[in-house]
């Protein structure tokens, strides 16, 4: 092998880091940041019911209705 191939092996193996904090730490701040979005998302629950467009009223009792009843005077009654 060449001496400049020995060398990129040999950088390489060096080239590993340590991380800054220990592995659970970053556990912990995952699951830190995963509960401050399900609270923020838990906070806006209900929000969509108390925007929506109001609905039209129904009629009245004593109003006039239509009715879907079938023309052939059976009162509605299929065969």
């Amino acid at each position: 092998m060449s001496d400049r191939a020995v060398s990129l092996i040999t950088q390489g193996e060096e080239a590993a880091r340590e991380l800054p904090m220990p592995v659970i730490a970053y556990f912990f701040i995952t699951f830190a940041l995963f509960l401050v979005a399900l609270a923020v998302t838990w906070s806006f629950r209900n929000t969509a019911y108390k925007v929506q467009a109001p609905r039209p009223s129904r009629p009245a009792a004593g109003s006039q209705e239509v009715t879907h009843e079938g023309t052939s005077g059976t009162g509605g009654a299929h065969r």
